[in-house]
């Protein structure tokens, strides 16, 4: 179990750091670099990690039932339309912003589900310290909404900073991406019936753990993400931007950006393998709160919060609380 935590926090930095991608990719346009990041992060890093670590894999999804492989790909194609707006709202109200909200709807909704569609609920006590641990967990992130409207309200009032008019479409954007976050994990729990497939045929858990994201993501979350961002580009007629002048810089930027990305999910997956039966529940809420912390560390680094002392306390605040949270689900998972 250790070792599950300690591959866990190292998904959460990469989890944490990869929308540092998203923030300055010129002279890509936002719909040029979606298509590249499609490419390589939803699509081809998930088929080759899970090549090499499960030569022949496909024929455990072959395997799987058909209702399974839709309804998994279906909640792969509600994140890909989700993630669309995630990066739109990191554009508007920033990195550490985006992920706060994000990960309230995402980490409740993509933690709760999967406990009843594994069907396997804890000890009353155990599943009582989870519950308490999830509402730390949204205290925090409410603490952390608070301080990002505190930001946006001295924004307006505060001569020495930059207004941002597009502050509340980014924090509906944030919202909605939530819903699609959760259904990742969702999906994902879903799939995982192709991963105990392979397991059952004597692929170790930690490496079959990787086919459950090729079925979310190689499916029905590229379809939405490239389809989206060729369909942006044959309005915009930004195809130039991939031959522009400093390309291959942004090229370098969307690939990185979508190694890291999915550096953090297929770490994520090998460490449910190791946490036990409940590693979709318990995983989730410690990756996606401390990926919480990391982001805003990144935020604060990159200046997002220069010139807002009061709402920068306010968001350390929420930091501690969500530590908290992840403390007592971490106590949660023992009794379990």
């Amino acid at each position: 179990m250790t070792a599950g935590f300690l591959v866990l926090i190292i998904a959460t930095l990469f989890q944490g750091s990869f929308g540092l991608g998203m923030k300055n990719y010129k002279p890509f346009s936002w719909e040029a670099f979606w298509v590249v990041f499609s490419i390589v992060g939803i699509l081809c890093f998930p088929i080759l990690w899970t090549s090499i670590e499960v030569p022949g894999f496909s024929k455990y999804i072959w395997q799987t039932p058909v209702s399974i492989l839709l309804l998994a790909s279906g909640c792969g194609f509600l994140w890909g339309v989700s993630a669309i707006w995630y990066g739109k709202a990191i554009d508007n109200i920033g990195l550490s912003l985006t992920v706060g909200i994000n990960t309230g709807v995402g980490t409740s909704l993509g933690s709760l589900i999967p406990l009843f569609i594994l069907g396997n609920i804890p000890a009353a006590q155990a599943f009582t310290v989870l519950l308490a641990g999830m509402a730390v967990m949204l205290v925090g992130v409410g603490v952390i909404t608070k301080a990002g409207l505190m930001k946006d309200a001295q924004s307006k009032t505060d001569e020495t900073v930059v207004r941002n008019d597009k502050f509340m479409v980014g924090m509906i954007m944030a919202l909605a991406s939530g819903f699609g976050t959760a259904a990742m994990n969702i999906g994902y729990t879903f799939a995982h019936t192709a991963s105990a497939i392979a397991v059952a045929d004597g692929v170790a858990p930690v490496k079959a753990s990787l086919i459950a994201y090729v079925i979310v993501f190689a499916g029905g979350a590229f379809i939405a993400n490239l389809g989206y961002a060729l369909w942006v580009m044959s309005k915009t007629k930004t195809w130039g931007d991939f031959v522009k002048p400093g390309a291959p810089y942004a090229y370098f930027k969307a690939v990185l950006t979508g190694a890291i990305w999915f550096g953090a999910l297929g770490l994520y997956a090998k460490s449910t393998a190791l946490l036990g039966d409940l590693g979709p529940v318990i995983g989730w809420i410690g990756f996606m709160s401390l990926a919480l912390i990391v982001s805003n560390f990144w935020g604060i680094k990159t200046g997002e919060w220069k010139g807002f002392r009061r709402p920068l306390g306010v968001m350390n605040l929420g930091n501690a609380v969500l530590i908290i949270s992840v403390i007592i689900v971490g106590y949660a998972n023992s009794l379990a």
